[in-house]
């Protein structure tokens, strides 16, 4: 039975994220998205929002998403959460933990117009003379 999902101290939905001051420090902004799949465990939340956890705590702002979790900070900051997240969830058991790194991420208009373009009810399959283009 799945387990109800919640969200760990400092973690922030979507709508309450924000950017620190110091992650604009330098120009050197980096986005991260990752993913946890804890092995071989009777229970995966706490793996899950103890990574969680440990990402936020290295002054990194925190997302949590359906699937994945996002943050954005300084670029040191960053990779010490990947570490941190890491270490964290491995700690409970056996863990893969699936990261994507972006130097330079889109901001928050940005993301809402990408997202509004793909959502799920304006994605059709292509009919007529539009399946026939290249």
């Amino acid at each position: 039975m799945p387990e109800e999902a919640t969200r760990p101290e400092g973690a922030k939905m979507p709508e309450e994220a924000t950017r620190p001051e110091e992650a604009t420090r330098g120009g050197r902004e980096v986005g991260l998205q990752f993913s946890l799949y804890p092995l071989r465990q009777e229970r995966l939340r706490p793996a899950i929002e103890s990574a969680v956890r440990a990402a936020a705590e290295q002054g990194v702002t925190t997302t949590v998403g359906r699937l994945s979790t996002f943050a954005v900070g300084d670029e040191d900051a960053v990779f010490r959460a990947v570490r941190a997240a890491f270490d964290a969830a491995r700690r409970h058991g056996p863990t893969v933990m699936v990261v994507t790194l972006a130097s330079g991420p889109p901001d928050d208009q940005t993301v809402a117009e990408i997202q509004e373009a793909t959502a799920p009810w304006r994605l059709t399959a292509p009919t007529g003379d539009e399946a026939a283009r290249p």
